[in-house]
């Protein structure tokens, strides 16, 4: 398995572009992040490029631009130049997985799920010409997103199946799902082909994988033996020194 770090919840004592080599060092395959371009002025795209080229340690995914503005469940116009937008950041950071949110519950009735598999099945296509897997995130929406649509794996896989894009999956957040419905395994294993990236952290408190409920070794090696050829991330809020923190991860999943 490879494994990829997020690197805005962790390390924030160091300039951002720094963390790029401290993943590296600590032996992480891969970083990812959100926007971080959104809220730091200091950041661009073709910065975060350049740190990934200079420490030597590829962006294994980031979100959409302004992925938290911009929703997937948005009038089409807007989504489509969202998305040609971000695949131009794409380009400068040279990732190929982008997230994508969906919106938050606006009705009884399920209609976010037409909205979501229409602008999906668009996005599939501006996504596919330009070399890049758009991954719509399953969130908790007990705790973290409380009135966040799409807050089941079985309605997201559901989704998946429906769009038919080879260029559009589910990221699998495992301490999410844990959360929503738990039965990690099953649902991974019986779905691998629409997973395009996977989070992770401990449960509860979204800490350290080794400090929670979850059996990591074993899910990992589910998805590793279902198949799974991409990046396992590391998307989690340290509790005690970060290096250590880190390194105690890696040497948890990798055994």
């Amino acid at each position: 398995m490879k494994y990829s770090l997020c690197i805005e919840p962790i390390f924030e004592d160091l300039p951002f572009y720094e963390r790029f080599q401290v993943a590296k060092d600590l032996g992480c395959d891969a970083v990812e992040f959100w926007d971080p371009w959104a809220s730091n002025p200091d950041v661009t795209p073709a910065g975060l490029g350049k740190a990934s080229s200079d420490a030597g340690i590829p962006i294994a995914a980031c979100c959409l631009n302004k992925a938290w503005t911009y929703r997937m469940t948005f009038p089409w116009k807007t989504v489509k130049e969202n998305v040609e937008l971000s695949m131009e950041y794409a380009k400068e950071m040279g990732v190929k997985t982008m997230i994508g949110l969906s919106g938050e519950v606006m009705c009884k009735t399920d209609a976010e799920k037409i909205l979501l598999l229409e602008n999906l099945k668009r996005a599939g296509e501006i996504a596919e010409k330009n070399g890049v897997t758009i991954v719509l995130e399953a969130l908790n929406s007990l705790y973290n997103h409380k009135g966040y649509y799409l807050d089941s794996s079985y309605v997201g896989f559901e989704i998946m199946k429906a769009v038919d894009c080879p260029n559009i999956k589910l990221l699998y957040d495992c301490y999410h799902m844990q959360l929503m419905e738990g039965n990690l395994v099953n649902q991974i294993t019986e779905n691998i082909d629409f997973i395009g990236h996977f989070h992770s952290a401990g449960v509860p408190g979204r800490h350290e994988l080794h400090k929670g409920e979850i059996n990591y070794p074993f899910v990992i090696a589910a998805a590793d033996n279902a198949g799974y050829d991409k990046y396992f991330g590391f998307e989690y809020w340290p509790t005690y020194d970060n290096k250590q923190s880190l390194t105690d991860i890696l040497n948890y999943v990798r055994g």
